[in-house]
């Protein structure tokens, strides 16, 4: 690369530094306020500088991330309104919450993070010429630090595209055009490449790091998850009908079946070596395990967090080190001062728990004294998740039901999922309403939704879809005053121990290790408070999927769909779900028409009586993935730049 084009480089990017990153440390640099190569290469905290663009960067998927495509003027991971990430949120995209704006990416947004693996390339490059002024553990570990970066870069491209370039050197912009245009390597390749680039992170990085910054057990997580990835690619993309795709003739989009345990092993591996670092599974509010899971997602000292994202309530606005999720997760006006919630937990989500019972074995709905008596059997690690009726958020309690029954003789199968055309819900007998409506029967006033219910005549904003609140993440100390829009600074957690058991245990399983793979969720369960700690191991072997039945193009033994359920319910709301159902090459069958449910709760008045229903979303709102979103297309503009990086993906 020319040496003037490089340095030059190099100055605009520290000054984008220097506008992005406030600091409280002052460098003693000549000439003051500008940072050439000598000064950020240097010295540990130049190096340190120049890593902090990059993590800022990279692609983390936290509360501000959209999960549709990116909005007019950003995208998706540094969005301008930043606000309405609540809305646009990946867990709305993907039917894991029940809202009334997002459905399936089925395209992606284009990401091409190629400037920034530029950015680490240049690091790798021209360190070496700065090695005598380090100590060669320094040394070594900030190598092993930037290989770490991008290898996460690779894997933000490699779980949409499959085989990318691989590109390790810089470029020179005023080279050849013939020069600047490389290949897609193929899939395979590439998720070696990010094995490589961990592995020797894993290698050379130091034990211990500052919070926030990567060490060998954080690159040993990454490792863990995108092999695991990698190994299911492997495995079950052959049964999506794509052989015949130029992209799969060229091992750009899939992988040969035959190299799945080859990944599997890697992530494996990787969970064992996290396993001998400082980490262990939280437990710090024991015995009451619902709170204790609620506040292993706010605990930044948390024994099982390997690595977060730091945000502050303190820092300058359009930061984006600030997000809004209490005022986009929390009812108005009682809990939060914003638009109130704007996402909820689908019935078919709350059912992989541990449940009271709402049906009797005739088929009749149970009768509760109170709306909070759903609670009373419920696992621990769901009341941790989610709020219900009678929890008390920011000193108010939620009161939460969708209307009344005068009567109701029958079976819940009568209600028909909410339909208006059933019997026994016209005539007056079943009443609905909107926020505060009342009605008297018998000469009894009544609230006929409770004060955070399903209001009739309003939409998808703050209204109570259902009988759950999400409660992961929501911070319980704020003062509902400053429950606004860019006011919450909890942290996120990228990587955490729990997900490492989890990623661990389905890699065994598919290793045919299916003892050792249950030792990992009965850790998880018994920290969970289930009520059957270690379940059985069900060698059968079915096609059905566990959320809207869905039916998979290969069959597994039904304990591994248990290991995969066993995910949702530790990993709900952390922006796993639609990964893991690309991984699975399941989404198109999962998401097909998906309903989502909501379970609603009504008062029987002529009983003094509560009753809870499973009822289609009263919307009728379907979330549908196309077979094409297991691999995005290759950004049109990027073709148009290099014709080499076709052929383009499956169904593109």
């Amino acid at each position: 690369m020319n040496k003037y084009i490089m340095n030059r480089y190099i100055l605009f990017y520290a000054v984008l530094l220097a506008v992005v990153i406030s600091s409280c440390q002052k460098l003693d640099l000549q000439p003051k306020g500008i940072l050439g190569e000598p000064e950020l290469f240097g010295n540990e905290f130049g190096v340190k500088k120049y890593f902090t663009g990059l993590y800022n960067y990279l692609p983390i998927e936290d509360f501000n991330y959209y999960g549709n495509n990116g909005p007019s003027g950003g995208d998706a991971f540094r969005p301008t309104n930043y606000w309405e990430a609540g809305k646009n949120s990946q867990g709305n995209m993907s039917g894991e919450f029940f809202n009334t704006w997002q459905t399936p990416n089925n395209s992606g947004f284009g990401y091409w993070p190629y400037n920034r693996i530029r950015e680490v390339n240049l690091f790798i490059q021209n360190f070496p010429n700065y090695k005598s002024k380090f100590p060669i553990n320094t040394y070594n570990a900030l190598l092993g630090e930037a290989s770490f970066l991008r290898a996460f870069f690779y894997f933000g491209l490699a779980k949409r595209y499959g085989g990318v370039p691989i590109i390790k050197e810089v470029q020179d912009p005023l080279g050849a055009k013939d020069s600047l245009a490389v290949s897609r390597n193929t899939e395979y390749d590439t998720w070696k490449f990010i094995y490589s680039d961990l592995k020797f992170a894993m290698d050379n990085m130091p034990a211990n790091s500052e919070r926030g910054r990567a060490n060998k057990f954080v690159a040993a997580a990454l490792m863990s998850r995108a092999m695991l990835y990698a190994g299911s690619v492997a495995k079950y993309t052959q049964y999506l009908g794509f052989q015949s795709e130029a992209a799969t003739k060229a091992g750009l989009a899939g992988i040969d079946p035959s190299k799945a345990s080859e990944f599997f092993q890697y992530a494996v591996d990787a969970g064992k070596f996290v396993e001998t670092g400082p980490y262990s599974l939280y437990t710090k509010d024991y015995p009451d395990k619902a709170t204790n899971f609620a506040n292993l997602f706010l605990d930044i000292t948390s024994t099982e967090n390997i690595f977060i994202k730091d945000f502050d309530q303190t820092v300058p606005n359009d930061t984006r080190l600030r997000h809004s999720y209490d005022a986009l997760m929390s009812p108005q006006p009682d809990m939060s001062s914003f638009v109130g919630a704007e996402s909820y937990p689908p019935f078919d989500f709350m059912e992989l728990y541990d449940m009271t019972a709402y049906t009797n074995s005739d088929g009749t709905p149970v009768r509760f004294n109170t709306r909070s008596d759903i609670k009373k059997d419920m696992e621990p690690r769901m009341r941790g998740t989610m709020y219900f009726d009678g929890d008390v958020l920011r000193g108010k309690t939620f009161s939460i039901q969708k209307g009344i029954y005068r009567s109701y003789n029958g079976l819940a199968a009568d209600a028909q999922g909410g339909s208006n055309a059933a019997p026994i819900n016209s005539g007056g007998n079943r009443i609905l309403g909107g926020r505060g409506w009342t009605t008297t029967i018998n000469g009894t006033l009544l609230n006929i939704t409770g004060a955070h219910g399903n209001f009739d005549d309003q939409g998808g904003e703050n209204n109570g879809w259902g009988s759950a609140y999400v409660r992961k993440y929501i911070n319980p100390n704020m003062a509902t005053s400053d429950v606004r829009e860019y006011r919450s600074g909890q942290h996120w957690i990228v990587f955490r121990l729990g997900e490492i058991y989890l990623n661990t245990a389905e890699a065994l399983y598919e290793l045919d290790k299916r003892t050792e793979a249950f030792d990992y969720i009965e850790k998880l369960r018994v920290r969970a408070g289930a009520k059957v700690a270690r379940p059985a191991i069900d060698q059968a072997m079915t096609n059905i999927g566990t959320i809207n039945k869905a039916n998979y193009s290969y069959q597994l033994e039904k304990s591994l769909q248990f290991i995969r359920d066993e995910r949702e319910r530790e990993l709900y709301g952390e922006n796993q779900w639609w990964w893991d159902l690309r991984r699975w090459r399941t989404a198109d069958q999962v998401l097909n028409q998906f309903r989502p449910r909501v379970l609603s709760c009504y008062y029987v008045a002529n009983e003094g009586k509560y009753i809870y229903l499973d009822e289609t979303n009263r919307l009728n709102r379907t979330w549908t993935a196309s077979r094409s979103v297991y691999y995005e297309p290759i950004p049109g503009g990027e073709i148009g730049k290099n014709s080499k990086l076709l052929p383009n993906n499956p169904l593109y």
